[in-house]
């Protein structure tokens, strides 16, 4: 049986450590950018399905699925989610414009959180192996992985 509460203290105590991120960008855009940041974002997450953004993170963490054990919150707590679990509250969070799942690897003691309004998804206390796979996953997919002190 799950102690939801002691799994929400874990949640807590893992995004107070190191963030890395999945991004779409290779680094942060400074604040006095000329460029159009904001109506760039606006319309990648409004053409999520067009654009591949759904795609590209769902790929991400069902190659991550490979190789660590995962449970995800996701209005309730969802032990070993199938594939298809996985994609779908990706989608359904890009579809209404709400939300944030928190994914929880418990056997690495690092969590990955994705939410409706950002163009990355971020991963806190991910060990060596987990940043050297996460890198190789982002660049298959397209994306950068980085600090996320960075940004």
């Amino acid at each position: 049986m799950i102690d939801i509460d002691r799994t929400i203290e874990k949640i807590d105590e893992l995004i107070e450590k190191s963030c890395y991120i999945i991004d779409v960008l290779p680094e942060q855009v400074p604040a006095d950018s000329k460029g159009k940041f904001f109506e760039v974002e606006n319309y990648l997450l409004n053409d999520f399905k067009q654009n591949g953004l759904l795609t590209k993170f769902s790929n991400i963490l069902l190659k991550l699925m490979c190789y660590y054990s995962i449970s995800i919150l996701w209005d309730c707590w969802i032990e070993e989610p199938t594939p298809e679990m996985v994609v779908n509250i990706i989608c359904e969070i890009l579809e209404n414009h709400s939300g944030t799942v928190y994914i929880l690897f418990s056997n690495e003691d690092a969590l990955l959180t994705f939410e409706w309004d950002c163009l990355h998804m971020s991963i806190y206390n991910p060990d060596e192996d987990m940043k050297r796979i996460l890198d190789k996953l982002a660049i298959s997919e397209g994306l950068f992985f980085r600090n996320g002190l960075d940004s």
